[in-house]
């Protein structure tokens, strides 16, 4: 056995076997990309697991992507977030939602699965070691068992091996940029969530403002009927007004619950009782980007990107299937039981070159190639299709937010008229008598319904900033999550 292995290192080390690499390499049409072909792919530089950047420059570089600058390392998992109380931030809130979602750890999990297909597929690099024992009738000379171990180390392979370690790392650049979008997913149904919850907050209040003034004008037009001053019509009509602000009061409170609820299912927690504070503001965020957005931040671009780059490794691993594989094979057998005795050696050792290759396979490789390459085509036809579905989603919002604003100034105008207007009313049905009590309820009605258009406004514009920062891909650098450890894993960009 051990002049075995010294036979083979000598084997491995002969200066025939770089010349043939250097000679086969030439002839091969490898992408400038491709990670090498033959038995000198074990040197190279593939990730390990432990230390396998998620999302770098390295792998964007290698498969041609532009990059996105964005890093997923594996770390020690984090401490458990406190789930005592509720957080007292919407960037704490968002902070809980992403360390607690399943959809989160589901993506990690698949993460960390790619990366060990990389580690399976450049097995291929590595030699392989197989043993095994036959036993009964061998040849005339009796009953016995052969006992083999073998020893095969590809040399050359025209790509075969280096795809399929494109490929995976290509599949592993896909799944971190999935993790990255359920990231993103997560931080933009919390904030909207967030967002819903504050919304109906103010207009509870709003509602309850409404009914308190609406009962004043009732108690007012009480107060005068009785006196003989205005006719019972007066106290009936605001009645009616009150019970209608009571119901409408019932059904956001309701709303309200609803968007409790289902920002609790986020945060995993239940939600406090007392308001949530005013959000964060956005739009300083929106204009420090500019008139352009570089959609290669957003995590769907990067997905597409990477489907190119597995469409490409899987084509290049069709066409390197027409070619053969040039292998070292070295084997020892040793013969045990009653064929020993016939046998002039007991022992004997092989070491030979071995060429395979599959001449025909019935047009299917053909086939399989020809869908490969349509399937690369159809790959670089999604980046076009969603970089104009994307961008027209960045217009759409951008368009929104500028339109709120505008709309946001006048309702803010408006606002201060009809209060103007609600004072002159009651100065004029109190002192003048010219105005009757339905004006009064006409016109607390107009200011209740001009300050739930300005909440609403205020609240769709936060929604439209948030929706344009995810599309922009800034949603982690806006709410504080880079650097972060999400659920065992550190982002950084």
């Amino acid at each position: 056995m051990k002049k075995l292995f010294i036979t083979i290192c000598c084997v491995i080390s002969m200066p025939f076997a770089c010349a043939a690499e250097k000679s086969l390499n030439s002839s091969a049409q490898r992408g400038a990309n491709e990670a090498p072909a033959g038995f000198w792919g074990v040197f190279s530089s593939i990730p390990e697991p432990g230390n396998r950047p998620a999302g770098g420059t390295a792998l964007s570089e290698q498969f041609q992507i532009a990059p996105a600058e964005i890093e997923l390392q594996p770390t020690e998992s984090a401490a458990a977030t406190s789930r005592n109380s509720l957080p007292v931030d919407w960037q704490a809130a968002i902070h809980l939602a992403v360390n607690h979602h399943p959809a989160i750890s589901s993506a990690i999990a698949s993460l960390e699965s790619a990366g060990f297909n990389i580690d399976a597929a450049s097995g291929g690099y590595l030699p392989a070691i197989k043993a095994g024992i036959t036993s009964g009738r061998q040849q005339d000379e009796g009953n016995g068992q052969i006992a083999t171990v073998g020893l095969s180390q590809m040399l050359y392979d025209f790509g075969k091996t280096g795809s399929a370690v494109d490929q995976a790392s290509a599949k592993y650049l896909r799944q971190q940029a999935s993790a990255l979008e359920q990231i993103d997913t997560i931080v933009q149904q919390t904030a909207l969530a967030l967002n819903e919850v504050y919304r109906y907050s103010q207009l509870v209040d709003n509602a309850k403002k409404q009914v308190k003034s609406l009962r004043d004008i009732l108690a007012l037009t009480r107060m005068r009927a009785e006196a003989g001053a205005s006719t019972r019509v007066d106290p009936v009509q605001a009645q009616a007004r009150v019970e209608a602000a009571e119901a409408q009061q019932q059904e956001v409170e309701i709303k309200l619950q609803q968007q409790q609820y289902h920002l609790q299912s986020l945060l995993g927690q239940p939600v406090a009782a007392d308001h949530l504070s005013a959000p964060h503001e956005l739009l300083s965020q929106i204009k420090k980007q500019g008139q352009t957005v570089d959609l290669n931040k957003n995590p769907t671009i990067l997905m597409a990107q990477a489907d190119v780059a597995v469409a490409q490794a899987e084509l290049r691993s069709y066409k390197a299937q027409r070619y053969p594989t040039l292998s070292l094979e070295a084997n020892t057998n040793k013969y045990m039981g009653d064929i020993a005795n016939y046998q002039s050696r007991s022992q004997y050792q092989n070491v030979y070159l071995s060429v395979n290759s599959t001449i025909y396979q019935g047009g299917s490789l053909a086939a399989q190639e020809s869908a490969s390459a349509r399937a690369l085509e159809a790959a670089r036809s999604l980046i076009a299709s969603k970089k104009l579905e994307l961008t027209d989603q960045q217009r759409s919002y951008f368009q929104s937010i500028t339109g709120l604003q505008r709309n946001i100034s006048l309702l803010t105008n408006r606002m201060k008229t009809i209060t103007e207007t609600r004072s002159l009313y009651r100065e004029q049905y109190l002192s003048l008598g010219n105005r009757n009590a339905l004006d009064l309820l006409n016109a607390e009605q107009e200011i209740s319904n001009a300050e739930r258009d300005l909440i609403n406004a205020r609240c769709d514009l936060w929604a439209a900033s948030v929706n344009y920062i995810v599309m922009a891909g800034m949603a982690r650098d806006v709410f504080d999550l880079n650097g972060q450890v999400i659920q065992g894993l550190r982002l950084t960009q």
